[in-house]
């Protein structure tokens, strides 16, 4: 198996921009899955933006924006020019936290080839993320001192549901006319895989059914065949509680690659290397789970020893939208922090490498 790999790897691997646009030959859909925080996953999407007016892609989907501020998200990118703080504000109601120039970046980068290209080639950013009513919660925690109840989360979490992120793909996305590029966690991108819930007993993470339907899921769902789910080559969860975490197929991906390519993609589904047998969290409620059953392609990007932390935007928040961020900031966290603590916040989570 292990020289069947290889030698699929060194011959049939490709450079991942090649495999990526490549995939728009024969799908309408390409859903990017990653794991959050590393910057050469973001920094792919900066090299990826500039070529798909040229390829015919002119809708980006993404998680790192709201379906409530799609029309923020479109003055942004019609300005004529680059509004940081619009932008800053477009990611924190996303997420209070999410203070990267990395992902901030990927704004930037669409708001410059819209200034370059003709009208036909214009990328159109669909957001997609749930629009958490965090005011609410935060109110009812502030003014009343206690946790929201039953009935309030209700109203908080209204709409929370990635259906909807179908929807709003289904806005401005026609089979057969335009293709769509989607950037999110990986979770959020599974098409024909289904992520296993779990309880911990023990010491071990024990399989509790498959309850969740994520985005790709959905989409998979309707539009079959069209779509296709690339992941990144990451660290995945190990079965037991607190093992770290492990290489998808055993690492023998990384043992191959890493002394002859910098990064490479290649295809799970139809290739020696999906059929890698996995032992990692997402195997639960699978007899015989293999890297094919995860995902249709896989992007390396580097060595695990190599990955490099998404750079902390040091203003991010700042005199001008400290409330809005203590009115988005999720479950009433360090609203009471002046922005420097914010700050420092926000580079400390990222720096997870």
């Amino acid at each position: 198996m292990q020289s069947e790999v290889k030698n699929y790897l060194l011959s049939r691997g490709k450079a991942p921009l090649d495999y990526v646009l490549g995939k728009f030959e024969d799908h309408d859909i390409v859903l990017l899955g990653e794991m959050h925080y590393i910057r050469q996953q973001v920094e792919f999407y900066h090299r990826l933006i500039p070529l798909l007016p040229e390829h015919g892609i002119t809708l980006f989907a993404t998680e790192f924006g709201r379906r409530e501020d799609q029309a923020l998200i479109d003055e942004l990118l019609g300005k004529k020019e680059f509004d940081v703080a619009l932008a800053k504000r477009i990611m924190l109601h996303q997420e209070a936290f999410w203070g990267y120039r990395e992902y901030l970046d990927i704004y930037r980068l669409i708001w410059e080839q819209n200034r370059k290209n003709s009208p036909d080639r214009q990328i159109r950013c669909i957001g997609l993320n749930d629009p958490y009513n965090w005011r609410l919660y935060n109110k009812i925690c502030r003014e009343q001192k206690r946790k929201p109840n039953a009935e309030e989360v209700k109203v908080i979490w209204k709409d929370c549901d990635e259906k909807n992120w179908l929807y709003a793909l289904n806005k401005y996305h026609v089979p057969g006319e335009t293709k769509v590029l989607g950037i999110m966690g990986l979770h959020h991108a599974f098409t024909s895989y289904h992520e296993p819930d779990y309880t911990e007993e023990g010491g071990r993470k024990v399989f509790a059914g498959f309850k969740q339907v994520r985005f790709g899921n959905h989409v998979y769902e309707e539009y079959g065949d069209g779509v296709c789910n690339i992941c990144f080559y990451d660290p995945w969860e190990g079965r037991e509680v607190d093992a770290p975490s492990q290489a998808p197929g055993g690492g023998i991906i990384e043992e191959i690659v890493s002394p002859h390519f910098s990064e490479l993609a290649f295809d799970l589904k139809g290739s020696p290397v999906g059929e890698l047998f996995d032992e990692s969290v997402y195997s639960l409620g699978y007899e015989d789970f293999r890297l094919k059953d995860i995902a249709d392609g896989m992007i390396y990007t580097c060595r695990f020893s190599e990955f490099k932390n998404v750079t902390a935007i040091p203003d991010f928040i700042d005199a001008d939208n400290l409330q809005e961020f203590r009115d988005y900031a999720p479950f009433n966290d360090m609203t009471d922090k002046s922005c420097a603590e914010i700050n420092r916040a926000i580079a400390e989570w990222a720096d997870i490498w």
